[in-house]
């Protein structure tokens, strides 16, 4: 059967996923992920998309990216992935696909679904027991979001807050505040099974938007 159409949507936020082939390592040393991100940051300005959010795990690639162009989405992908295998086999003499042949993409359906898939992508160092704090792996953008200090100037020029980022606070302090309440709530919660559909409201909800009406009377 022929492959279903892949749904991209402009100006929409996209949950996409790598994963290596047949669960092949894609990061062996700090070297693999600095490349991958300097691979990033060459393809991001002209490719009309953001990065909203980002984490590079040993044998996946979670994204968080916004095409502002239909066509800009798998491009970018496939310019960034395709260079970095290339790359990675012939340093390491391997041979073969180091990536599985089609990459997830599914767009966000909701703000909801925006939080909880950033929580996700930000959490999964985490869930996957590499660290007991997401503030101490630096390979995702969990350290951007909480405002932490020490943040290699690469990864800053990478990320492109979501427009629901930017809704938690009135200034950088207030969302970095908000956000780490949000991972906090995540953490504790650990319900992740819907993560691939628009999940359903969890208890507490995402972060509130501030009432700006009210904050300035």
């Amino acid at each position: 059967m022929p492959r279903a159409a892949r749904q991209v949507l402009e100006g929409v936020p996209h949950h996409v996923v790598l994963r290596g082939n047949n669960r092949r390592r894609l990061f062996s040393y700090r070297r693999d992920y600095l490349y991958f991100v300097s691979l990033m940051s060459r393809h991001l300005p002209g490719a009309s998309i953001l990065l909203n959010a980002f984490c590079l795990m040993p044998n996946h690639v979670h994204l968080l990216l916004t095409p502002l162009e239909r066509a800009s989405l798998a491009a970018f992908i496939k310019r960034t992935a395709q260079r970095y295998a290339q790359v990675r086999n012939k340093r390491y003499q391997t041979t073969g696909k180091l990536f599985e042949q089609r990459y997830y993409s599914k767009p966000i359906k909701s703000e909801q679904h925006l939080a909880i898939a950033t929580a996700y992508i930000d959490l999964n160092p985490v869930r996957a027991h590499l660290v007991d704090d997401g503030a101490r792996y630096a390979w995702s953008t969990l350290r951007l979001h909480s405002g932490l200090r020490s943040i290699p100037t690469s990864l800053q020029a990478l990320w492109t807050p979501s427009d629901w980022y930017r809704s938690l606070g009135r200034d950088s302090h207030g969302r970095a505040s908000a956000y780490r309440n949000w991972i906090d709530e995540c953490r504790e919660r650990d319900e992740w099974d819907a993560i691939r559909e628009d999940p359903p409201r969890p208890k507490g909800g995402a972060p509130v938007r501030p009432n700006r009406s009210r904050a300035s009377g």
